[in-house]
């Protein structure tokens, strides 16, 4: 079911042509779908690099746009740790010691429970989906499968925007996050070379890297010039 979950998001957000429309399309999945009332999606170039790609209203915005700047807040969070951060309520004693600058700032815009869930590519974080809710209040454990099953489906929508290129989706990415690592390129390439999910293809890369006596951004670079091919026939 959890896959059958992510297929279905990816088709449904595919259907739109550029890049920042198909991530926001599946921020609106999540909003119709989970018991919150805006989602954003950001991706990182690394340590202070958050890049917003979409959000689905000017509140969500506002939330990916404060963590860039401030460099807190629970997307920031999820990068570092690879795991969910979940904020029931932002009034709670310890939340605003642990985001001093962050919980006013959204706070006096309307935001009181904050959640936010890693975009992961086996054990490389390359951001995080934000979702928020007006009202305080956890997401009980089906809504956070669920939430976690549209961040998957938003990392292979990212991957493959990011094989296609500048030519082939009009707005894919932020400038730069496709330059961050070349694994996240490669990746995507064999994904669509094997017909796989982007944890399978990452698995894929991190087994072949192994089996040849190479690094992984070493295998990554052969991958994205085409001088190795990870399907049957460049077996």
């Amino acid at each position: 079911m959890p896959r059958e979950r992510v297929r279905a998001a990816v088709r449904a957000a595919e259907t739109s042509r550029s890049g920042t429309e198909r991530v926001g399309a599946l921020c609106a999945l999540a909003v119709a779908a989970l018991p919150v009332d805006g989602v954003g999606v950001s991706v990182t170039g690394g340590p202070g690099q958050q890049n917003k790609v979409a959000a689905t209203d000017e509140v969500s915005g506002r939330i990916e746009d404060l963590q860039v700047l401030l460099g807190q807040g629970p997307c920031v969070d999820a990068v570092s740790t690879g795991r969910p951060v979940l904020v029931a309520d932002l009034a709670e004693p310890g939340v605003d010691h642990r985001w001093p600058v962050f919980v006013p700032a959204v706070t006096t815009i309307g935001v009181r429970a904050a959640f936010a869930v890693p975009l992961l590519v086996g054990d490389l974080r390359i951001g995080a989906m934000d979702l928020y809710r007006r009202s305080a209040g956890p997401l009980d454990p089906d809504h956070l499968a669920h939430a976690e099953d549209l961040a998957t489906a938003a990392v292979e929508v990212l991957l493959r925007l990011q094989i296609e290129g500048p030519d082939g989706a009009d707005g894919a990415i932020p400038g730069g996050w496709a330059a961050t690592s070349v694994v996240h390129q490669a990746t995507g390439m064999v994904m669509v070379q094997l017909g796989a999910d982007a944890s399978s293809a990452f698995a894929a890369l991190r087994a072949r890297a192994f089996r040849d006596g190479v690094t992984l951004q070493e295998l990554a670079r052969e991958v994205i010039d085409r001088r190795q091919r990870l399907d049957e026939e460049g077996m």
